[in-house]
């Protein structure tokens, strides 16, 4: 088959960024057939992503990972608050920082070495409904021309008798099957990510502006590269309604006003689903990984970590269902069960964290900072609350009682 090593393969990985490329590797590493596809003829470009992530020592658990992909070590977080109320959180090696561009293509460099095939500029056009023991997909294979672009293009349809879709945010393929995985504008934030010459910010901190002083239903944000460096500065929140400001136009004022004359690299722009994990993505011989199922964290939009565990339990138990020849939906949901334990009910209590935020008015937001920033210095010590005993109660009961 012209284009591919095979017409069948034992999976077919729609998406190689870290969701997929992980997928795609655990599964070869198991001895099964696995294609990966990636419709770009560049793994990891564009970024699209503040490239902040887990810490080293779990980021290596899907390695080995070469040190030319990490940027920066996080010690730490710094919360501009409302009212001046800042919070500090020092951690040491709590994150760090990621370059997607050399990160990206390595995650699906180690898929490869271990025996998945990796094919760039293959478009899945359509994914077939389940015949037999096999989906067919349709793929468009084209040809790059080394400068992102498409020089010619062949059809091929192949077989597979399971398939993930790690197709980012949008999920052409979650939706053309019949998930309801689209993107809800209450539900979804629009983010625009600007790259900027030198260290805006503490250099191995992240830094953040949240509340009713600067974004209430989202946030800005300053990532250090100390590398290359740079900073990626950006900013989140809801997608506005019509005739609200936008979020190009409201990133790029707060960057003037907090970091007047500095020097623009590039900007790139994205849709960022908040809605926590959804409820169900997964059919006969067919599941979403990372963005594609919103695996991302409902409160900062982050999702690299979260990705890279979905890809791993997706491929655990679509081996086991290889092993037991059962790929169906009832089996598949051992993964979104894997899933939900691991990081999803920790998404569900920030999703509701979040709504409780945009609630509250500015003085009792300002209260909920000074409690929580109590908390940080006392170096995260539940005796701190004693201290104000009656506001902690009366946040934890609002809190309780808060449906969203």
């Amino acid at each position: 088959m012209s284009g591919f090593k095979f017409d069948t393969y034992d999976c077919v990985v729609v998406g190689a960024g870290p969701g997929g490329s992980v997928a795609a590797r655990n599964l070869a590493q198991k001895g099964r057939k696995v294609l990966l596809i990636e419709k770009r003829e560049k793994i990891g470009y564009p970024v699209r992503c503040g490239e902040a992530s887990t810490n080293l020592k779990d980021l290596q658990t899907y390695g080995p990972i070469s040190e030319d992909c990490i940027e920066t070590i996080i010690n730490g977080l710094y919360i501009y608050g409302p009212d001046s109320v800042n919070i500090e959180v020092p951690q040491k090696g709590t994150g760090i920082m990621l370059n997607r561009e050399k990160f990206d293509p390595w995650l699906a460099h180690l898929a490869e070495e271990d025996g998945a095939e990796v094919v760039t500029c293959a478009r899945a056009e359509y994914v077939r409904g389940v015949e037999g023991e096999y989906r067919t997909v349709r793929v468009v294979l084209g040809k790059g021309n080394g400068k992102g672009s498409v020089t010619s293009e062949s059809t091929h349809e192949i077989r597979a008798k399971m398939v993930i879709a790690a197709d980012g945010v949008e999920s052409r393929i979650g939706r053309m099957v019949g998930l309801d995985c689209g993107q809800k504008p209450n539900s979804t934030c629009s983010g625009i990510d600007i790259e900027v010459e030198g260290i805006l910010t503490r250099p191995d901190y992240l830094t953040f502006w949240q509340g009713h002083d600067f974004i209430n239903d989202g946030y800005i944000w300053s990532f250090p590269k100390q590398k290359s460096n740079v900073t990626k500065f950006g900013a989140g929140f809801l997608i506005p309604k019509p005739g609200q400001p936008n979020i190009h136009d409201v990133t790029l004022e707060w960057l003037n006003k907090l970091f007047p004359g500095v020097k623009i690299n590039h900007m790139v722009a994205g849709v960022i689903p908040v809605s926590s994990t959804l409820k169900k993505y997964t059919l006969d011989r067919f599941a979403l990984v990372g963005d594609a199922a919103h695996h991302t964290n409902p409160l900062t939009g982050g999702g690299i970590a979260a990705a890279m565990r979905a890809g791993r339990f997706c491929a655990q138990t679509v081996n086991e269902g290889l092993d037991a020849g059962n790929l169906s939906e009832r089996f598949l949901k051992t993964y979104e069960n894997r899933c939900y334990n691991y990081f999803g009910k920790n998404h569900d209590f920030q999703l509701k964290f979040r709504k409780f935020l945009l609630s509250i008015d500015r003085p009792q937001q300002v209260g909920l900072y000074k409690v929580l920033q109590n908390f940080a210095l006392s170096g995260y010590k539940k005796t701190s609350f004693l201290k104000t005993p009656m506001q902690t109660l009366k946040y934890l009961i609002k809190f309780a009682k808060f449906k969203g």
